[in-house]
């Protein structure tokens, strides 16, 4: 599932622009009413754009910028449309047009580095970047943002950051840097700042959908719920967005909702193994285990190494009691994903429910081999010492869980009030227990 890319928007930010299906029909009317008007027609383009109608947004930002005596700040923000789009041949075309007005300009030079980010030849795009800087790029914006996001695609963390501040210091107004630093952040485990840097973001400009995406889908319970509501609002055919709120409405209970917009994004895209996945999880919801494995299988016939689809049906075997299935594939899960605890953590649960400590512990070192201050591995490690009879091992997982952040906090004090109060008393045998 592809994300379209926000850097698309760099030349699309004002604040004015379409924050609803209604303030898209007015600027349509508008446009359509005052054919000459240039600043008409770019309003309408622009809010085309953060719509995801990229072939309408192109024609009208055409139009502005015939309008506007085919600017090359004009005519990049024709460029930016084709960005957002991801087609590197129509972007390439787009800096053509640039290239015939000024082929040395720096504004050149990063649209061309642009496209071929859109190609994902990021040494092609530091080429023309380092062009753009001797042309004087260093005093554009643009120059900035797309150098903090070359970088990015490389995870040269502390470079894009760099970059993304260079370019807020030129322009504090505008949100991409801000989102730039939010998904860089986001991509090295720093969630907090990442999530601090979506606020900025939508604080400079409220009519984002790409930042209400991000936000909405790292937002637990109805604030997320509403974000992604809204994103879906503006761009109905956006597959992530959809899969997103769906998820958002599965985990809330609304099986029906979850289940249409699910399959809304399969109706857009029959390869979003993501929404399979979902659908699946609808389906197991609803207690057709059937349908459900088929459609975790269809998801692995689209992307055969997608871990969620692993762990689905590790899910589903877990609650159709086959139990080795279900340890095959949540090991599966982490094998396709190390960084993502998830399978690991179930495979753990699952072993403590069976009362298989030794194996359950096994889970856990691996997965603590990774993220060794996990709270919830922590947690999951005093259960294990405890049913081994271990308290005071058990006490000191409970300590270090109870550090981090925990959604059955109450759960683990109360584990480690017990294990407190117990009288000491020698550990038992180990029970047996396999991988």
């Amino acid at each position: 599932m592809r994300l379209p890319s926000f850097l698309l928007v760099a030349a699309l930010a004002s604040p004015a622009l379409a924050q609803s299906p209604t303030d898209l029909d007015a600027l349509t009317a508008a446009a359509r009413q005052s054919p000459r008007d240039a600043d008409a027609q770019r309003a309408h383009g622009r809010a085309l754009a953060r719509a995801g109608r990229y072939r309408e947004a192109e024609r009208a930002l055409t139009q502005a910028a015939r309008l506007r005596d085919g600017s090359l700040e004009a005519l990049y923000e024709v460029a930016s449309v084709t960005f957002a789009e991801g087609d590197y041949r129509r972007a390439r075309n787009a800096c053509r047009t640039l290239e015939r007005k000024e082929a040395r300009a720096a504004l050149t030079h990063v649209c061309r580095a642009r496209a071929f980010l859109v190609w994902n030849r990021s040494g092609r795009a530091f080429e023309e970047l380092e062009a753009s800087a001797a042309a004087g790029g260093d005093s554009l914006f643009e120059h900035w943002l797309a150098l903090g996001d070359a970088n990015r695609l490389r995870f040269e963390v502390g470079e894009a950051e760099t970059a993304y501040r260079r370019a807020i210091a030129i322009d504090g107004a505008r949100f991409e840097p801000h989102l730039g630093l939010a998904l860089l952040f986001a991509n090295a485990g720093r969630d907090a700042d990442a999530r601090a840097q979506l606020q900025d973001a939508n604080r400079k400009d409220a009519g984002v959908p790409e930042v209400w995406y991000e936000l909405g889908r790292r937002t637990p319970g109805a604030e997320g719920q509403a974000l992604l509501t809204r994103a879906v609002q503006v761009r109905p055919r956006w597959g992530a967005a959809l899969v997103a709120l769906a998820e958002h409405e599965l985990a809330a209970g609304d099986r029906a909702s979850a289940r249409t917009h699910f399959q809304a994004a399969i109706a857009q895209d029959s390869r979003n193994a993501d929404a399979q996945v979902g659908l699946g999880r609808v389906l197991a919801a609803e207690g057709d285990d059937a349908g459900a494995e088929a459609a975790y299988l269809r998801a692995l016939e689209l992307v055969p190494n997608l871990a969620g689809a692993q762990i689905a049906l590790g899910e589903l075997d877990e609650a159709r009691g086959l139990t080795q299935d279900a340890f095959e594939h949540y090991s599966e899960a982490a094998n396709l994903d190390p960084r993502n605890p998830t399978g690991l953590l179930k495979a753990a649960g699952l072993a403590l429910r069976q009362e298989r400590d030794v194996l359950a512990t096994g889970f856990l070192d691996r997965l603590l081999r990774v993220h060794p201050e996990l709270p919830q591995a922590h947690a999951l490690y005093g259960d294990a010492l405890r049913l081994r009879g271990d308290r005071a091992g058990a006490a000191q997982r409970y300590e270090r869980a109870l550090r981090g952040q925990l959604e059955d906090r109450a759960r683990v004090e109360r584990a480690l009030a017990e294990v407190r109060q117990a009288a000491p008393r020698a550990p038992v045998r180990q029970r047996a227990g396999t991988h």
